[in-house]
């Protein structure tokens, strides 16, 4: 199984406030609502679609993974299957016959991933000038601040190929798949830095349900904003005065870069309740990505 690496600490959320974004915003702020996309809506159209690959089916030990999975399928459906019928089956396979299904079996994985999965994509740093520029209105949004441990979710770090990822059509329903399938993107993306929490929907045992593709999230753990230095001041401080209202510590910066400005610079603005300066934002993020499992 591909490596994979865990994250616990403080991770990013840009946002641009265009259009409807200020409302999205203001519910991430103020109901602790954060939206939840599709597969299909991420940015990457080739994004969570790797392709099926099947080894040879007479290999002794390879043979008992391609019996289960054709056990697994016929499982799946509505008319009840005898014993007699599945051994049926399983004697009537063929190599050729198997690689023929590969490309429906493509089609079917892919859309039964944007059914049942949703992604909430976040970055490892507020440092990021590309995301300042791409996802949050060149500096005239935000970037949401937010503490991310076991009661949030699980944020997975990304791997980046331009390598289509081949998944073994026996092994679609485990961890494996999963990673293949959401974990990696292409090396275009890999200036973002990002992690992801992978949510079921109906949810994964364990993890609590979505509302309307909403990640519902404790506000605590929502530690701070940055302004971009372009937003106006009417949304400022309405943003402001909703982040201040939840009694939670919470901090306020104001991040000034692009040009004209030689370097990224993070001022601080505020905290909560006056305690004392507020820190750098990266400062006390907890222990840095290597968590592994």
């Amino acid at each position: 199984m591909a490596h994979v690496t865990l994250r616990r600490g403080h991770l990013y959320k840009y946002k641009s406030l265009a259009g409807g974004n200020l409302a999205h915003t203001l519910e991430i702020i103020e109901r602790s609502l954060i939206y939840c996309p599709r597969p299909t809506q991420l940015n990457d159209p080739d994004e969570c679609r790797p392709d099926f690959v099947l080894d040879d089916i007479a290999d002794p030990a390879y043979r008992p993974q391609v019996d289960a999975w054709v056990r697994r399928c016929i499982m799946h459906r509505p008319e009840h299957v005898t014993e007699e019928q599945i051994q049926a089956e399983l004697a009537q396979l063929t190599q050729q016959r198997l690689e023929a299904l590969l490309a429906e079996a493509n089609a079917e994985y892919h859309t039964a991933v944007d059914t049942r999965y949703r992604i909430l994509s976040l970055a490892d740093s507020c440092e990021n000038d590309h995301l300042w520029v791409r996802y949050a209105d060149n500096y005239a949004g935000v970037c949401l601040q937010f503490f991310v441990d076991p009661m949030f979710g699980t944020a997975y770090q990304m791997r980046y190929s331009d390598t289509v990822p081949a998944l073994d059509i026996t092994d679609n329903e485990g961890f494996t798949a999963l990673n293949m399938t959401a974990l990696v993107k292409r090396k275009r993306w890999a200036n973002e830095g990002e992690y992801r929490l992978i949510v079921g929907d109906p949810p994964i045992p364990g993890d609590p349900p979505l509302e309307a593709q909403k990640l519902r999230f404790a506000p605590e753990l929502l530690t701070g904003i940055l302004f971009g230095y372009r937003i106006p001041p009417r949304e400022r401080e309405q943003l402001k005065n909703a982040f201040l209202a939840a009694p939670v510590q919470r901090k306020i910066f104001t991040v000034f870069g692009g040009v004209p400005f030689r370097a990224l610079q993070i001022v601080p603005d505020a905290i909560r309740q006056g305690v004392g300066r507020a820190a750098h934002p990266t400062a006390q993020a907890g222990p840095p990505p290597g968590q592994t499992a």
